[in-house]
């Protein structure tokens, strides 16, 4: 039942969850996302939605002003003052909800009509659980296989140690006591970290396998994965400050990914074997994984690109090696 103000006005009760959407530069993809969350089988007036555009060059606080008014629930827009990342556009996003639960859906993702409803029930049915992963898929019918090379997308079928932002749930307390996202980040990792500082903090997590969100398949190209490789002194930040983080999302302590232990490997089987040819054969792991089939229609292209990124990544990770003092290679 709505309560009364001072004045004896009706004031609604509060929503159940708060939905937050953090955008930037994507003014496109506003409007189909919030006609989709109005087919929410939670109730339109169960939830609220907040639009954090990170100070886009676009209006787009004025965009989702306009749509409001043909929207069944709550929607409202904030602003960064200034570009600083995902990590800022969500922390300014849960502060300013008024739910005791907050859900977080990139711009680039469509939900299934179950899926806050869904999220918010795996939160309720254990009040020990502070984070919960939702379920995202690639379009329906798609073979990844076919796509362009360097596409992106997200796949997650099961509980993870990334916590992806683009399908997670939390109680607002967990985000008030732990702080949220580590607007030190910025990007790539703030997500992981923020899961992570709650369950530091003795919450538990789940899977909802039934919170269910598509995200859309983005053609990047290889420059844009060198510059996110680039980026990855964000992962080795994220282990050094969460032992659970480095146990579970590394391939071993001491290397992120077994490709990544290849790639230094056959970077020294390549340097001692201008001396000593036999050590040549330490670069056999990094071709066995990484070198695309040969039939491949950009075989030669791929031969040089690969390398390329991930020697990007290499470069952060020793970038985040040597900051935070801990052994990764």
């Amino acid at each position: 039942m709505p309560s009364e103000g001072s004045l004896g006005l009706r004031v609604p009760p509060p929503p159940a969850v708060s939905v937050v959407i953090p955008t930037y530069e994507r003014q496109d993809r506003i409007p189909d996302l919030l006609t989709e969350l109005a087919k929410q089988t939670l109730g339109s007036k169960h939830f609220e939605v907040i639009v954090v555009d990170d100070c886009s060059s676009s209006d787009i606080v004025g965009l989702v002003e306009q749509l409001a008014g043909d929207l069944p629930y709550r929607v409202r827009a904030l602003r960064t003052p200034y570009n600083d990342g995902p990590a800022a556009a969500r922390n300014l996003g849960w502060k300013g909800a008024t739910a005791d639960l907050v859900a977080f859906v990139d711009d680039d993702c469509m939900p299934d009509p179950g899926w806050l409803e869904a999220g918010v029930s795996a939160l309720k049915r254990d009040p020990t659980v502070g984070v919960v992963q939702g379920r995202t898929c690639a379009p329906e019918g798609v073979d990844v296989a076919t796509l362009p090379d360097w596409s992106l997308w997200r796949v997650v079928d099961e509980s993870t140690p990334f916590f992806e932002g683009c399908n997670l749930f939390f109680r607002r307390c967990a985000l008030e006591v732990t702080g949220g996202f580590d607007e030190d980040i910025h990007f790539y990792g703030e997500d992981t970290a923020a899961g992570w500082r709650v369950l530091d903090a003795g919450w538990n997590r789940a899977f909802a396998s039934d919170a269910v969100v598509t995200h859309e398949i983005q053609p990047r190209g290889w420059r844009w994965h060198i510059r996110n490789g680039l980026t990855e002194q964000h992962i080795v930040q994220v282990a050094a400050q969460h032992r659970g983080f480095r146990n579970e999302g590394f391939w071993r302590p001491w290397a992120f990914r077994r490709e990544d232990a290849a790639f230094v490997l056959a970077l020294l089987g390549v340097t001692l074997g201008l001396r000593f040819r036999p050590a040549l054969v330490l670069a056999a792991p990094y071709l066995w994984w990484r070198v695309p089939p040969i039939g491949h229609a950009n075989f030669l292209r791929l031969c040089l690109e690969i390398p390329a990124v991930d020697a990007a990544r290499m470069v952060g990770q020793v970038r985040g090696a040597v900051s935070n003092r801990v052994l990764v290679i």
